[in-house]
């Protein structure tokens, strides 16, 4: 169960279902629901569970940007929690990606030694922190929380695991 707030939500998901099309991901919140954006990918909703756009259904490993018309909630069926070793491969400049735990976990922690060097910002709705000396992070954000998305700032093309207990 998801709360959302009228207009733009940055969401990501912890746990999904075998079918992962906007359409059953998205259906309990009807046409409340106008749009889905993603790092290269968007779709709009034209008529209650008929989308159009270059997005037709959910990775685990993105983030999304959730268009609502009103408040709503988010219920999804059937739920297959992330896999805790996923691997997230990154580009040099800003990723939008999702943190594979329904738990929170402190930035430091979570993020490998091996990878957290080449990462000097993370924003979230709502909140940003970044890495001013190696493993020291300051801002708003102290935290990933698995229902939230981020965009994650690298300095390179690099790949990782995030660290979860």
């Amino acid at each position: 169960i998801m709360e959302l707030h009228s207009g733009a939500n940055l969401i990501s998901f912890c746990a999904l279902p075998s079918d992962k099309s906007l359409t059953n991901i998205f259906d309990s919140l009807g046409d409340n629901i106008t749009g889905v954006i993603t790092e290269g990918g968007a779709a709009s909703q034209i008529a209650p569970g008929l989308w159009v756009g270059s997005l037709s259904e959910i990775d685990y490993t993105k983030a999304y940007w959730v268009i609502l018309s009103s408040d709503g909630i988010l219920l999804i069926n059937d739920a297959i929690p992330l896999d805790p070793n996923t691997e997230y491969c990154l580009h040099s400049g800003a990723n939008l990606i999702s943190f594979p735990s329904c738990a929170s976990a402190g930035i430091g922690a979570s993020l490998p030694d091996d990878a957290e060097p080449y990462i000097s910002g993370i924003i979230t709705e709502g909140g940003a922190a970044s890495q001013i000396a190696p493993g020291l992070w300051v801002g708003s954000m102290t935290q990933f929380e698995g229902d939230k998305g981020y965009w994650v700032i690298s300095s390179t093309n690099l790949c990782f695991q995030f660290i979860i207990d």
